[in-house]
């Protein structure tokens, strides 16, 4: 008990410092990436630090398994500098041992991490992708930039090809509006200034040398081409204000995972539902032609046909797709259109059995590093940050890599949703359990349980060591 109060209380301050360090990491990358528009917008501070504290979800869900392998590097690291480890072998305690109270401290993490994924996560991240949205609509026209077109305002779309940042004029602008009950207009003008009304509610654009393109939908014959030298066109309902609404949908990293997997039984409901309109109207037909005729046939196969995951699922044949597309090419067109329907839906399914594993899979990383971080510090030999930062950074750089191209293979159809989001975890879980084998081996089993040919060579070695000090002794006398 007293060793286990003695290294875990060597663990705490090297967790809390490198969740601290990687926290603000990711809290610096994330302010960089959305400075500029906070500054546009005009924000209160409050809205700033709301902002900050729904974005500290998920960065505290990164951030905490990537703490456990740091400080676990660095403990055990400093325990083996100060040959404690040594004094610990000594007394025949074995380094597994010494890791177990960590591996047991990592599990309630885990639970917690779990926990926190599936209920507190969502709601952050629901709650900060609506002050996002409830922010793009303050003052949109701040955000405007050269070669993007603009969606932010209602009824409108625009397009600046580059601004001059001398004048601070926008050359070669783009107006499309459509408006109910209104002709289309398409505006173009050489150049445009900005500037909003004393009210801050409304968008004035300036506009200079350029034509208007009135055409009326019900009567496309009625066709309006205006020249102007200097037009200004007023975007109405621009609201400078920050107005809260709330948003009714969730997107998947938006929800539980009761949600999700609700979501995956009806697309599961669906996907057999289409199965079913398709066989009865179709492949029924198909499976009574007399298979003689592919025979005959002089027609191939497309390959992509050959390779629909419907086959197996349906029980037809290359046979029977020969037979549909030389005798009725329009089932071989809903053939298509049945592949299509259910590749959707599985990639639906995919999506959010992806959301679902990662919940768990994350927060087991957890354990996974303590295997990882515990004997790299015993073997390392040398404690400190430099060491925690190195190799925690390059098997967290493994992790993640293997995490999203796991997702992006998954979202694709090409690898199931569980390996993907668990492949990570076996591979940098095999790598730790490959270093605790090195580690017991070389820096424990070496030395208690030597094979007994060893100790036959370590007593004559002391033997003949002895022998010559004793011969050499006697000659001097």
């Amino acid at each position: 008990m007293i060793l286990a109060k003695y290294i875990l209380r060597e663990h705490i301050a090297p967790f809390l410092y490198s969740l601290f360090v990687i926290t603000f990491l990711f809290l610096v990358d994330f302010l960089i990436r959305i400075l500029s528009s906070i500054l546009s917008k005009g924000l209160d501070w409050r809205v700033v630090l709301e902002i900050v504290a729904l974005n500290m979800a998920w960065m505290l869900a990164l951030s905490i398994p990537m703490a456990v392998l740091v400080s676990a590097l660095m403990a055990f690291g400093r325990l083996s500098a100060d040959n404690e480890t040594t004094a610990l072998r000594a007394l025949g305690i074995s380094p597994l041992k010494a890791m177990v109270p960590v591996l047991l401290t990592a599990a309630l993490l885990t639970a917690g991490l779990i926990w926190f994924n599936d209920r507190v996560l969502p709601d952050a991240n629901y709650r900060a992708a609506a002050l996002r949205n409830d922010i793009g609509r303050k003052k949109p026209a701040a955000l405007i930039a050269p070669r993007r077109v603009i969606r932010d305002f209602e009824g409108y779309q625009l397009w600046m090809n580059r601004v001059d940042p001398s004048t601070d004029k926008f050359q070669g602008v783009r107006i499309y509006q459509q408006e109910r009950g209104q002709p289309m207009r398409y505006t173009y003008a050489d150049s445009a200034s900005l500037a909003y009304t004393p009210d801050g509610k409304n968008l004035l654009i300036h506009l200079y040398h350029g034509e208007n393109h009135v055409i009326e939908p019900r009567n496309p014959n009625q066709y309006l081409r205006i020249r102007f030298r200097e037009q200004t066109a007023a975007i109405r309902n621009v609201d400078a204000a920050l107005n809260r609404e709330k948003r009714s949908y969730r997107t998947d990293r938006e929800m539980s995972v009761e949600d999700m997997m609700k979501i995956v039984r009806d697309n599961q409901a669906q996907l057999k539902n289409i199965n079913e309109e398709f066989s009865a109207s179709i492949f029924e037909e198909i499976r009574g032609m007399d298979l003689r005729l592919a025979a005959d046939s002089a027609n191939p196969v497309p390959p992509r046909l050959l390779n629909l995951d419907w086959k197996k699922e349906i029980g037809l044949t290359p046979t029977h797709i020969a037979i549909a597309r030389r005798q009725e090419s329009d089932k071989v067109f809903l053939l298509e259109r049945y592949e299509a329907r259910s590749s959707a839906v599985r990639m639906e399914i995919s999506q959010y059995l992806v959301e679902v594993h990662k919940k768990y899979s994350i927060p087991f990383a957890c354990l996974i590093f303590v295997l990882v971080g515990a004997p790299l510090g015993i073997m390392a030999r040398r404690g400190g940050l430099g060491t925690g930062v190195i190799y925690s950074l390059a098997f967290f750089v493994l992790y993640w890599v293997a995490m999203i191209r796991g997702e992006a293979l998954s979202d694709k159809l090409q690898l199931s949703p569980w390996v993907a989001m668990w492949g990570p975890n076996a591979l940098v879980g095999a790598g730790g359990l490959w270093l605790v084998w090195r580690m017991v081996r070389e820096k424990y089993v070496a030395v208690e349980r030597r094979s007994w040919w060893a100790r036959v060579r370590a007593f004559l070695r002391a033997f003949a060591s002895r022998f010559r000090r004793a011969k050499d002794s006697g000659a001097a006398a």
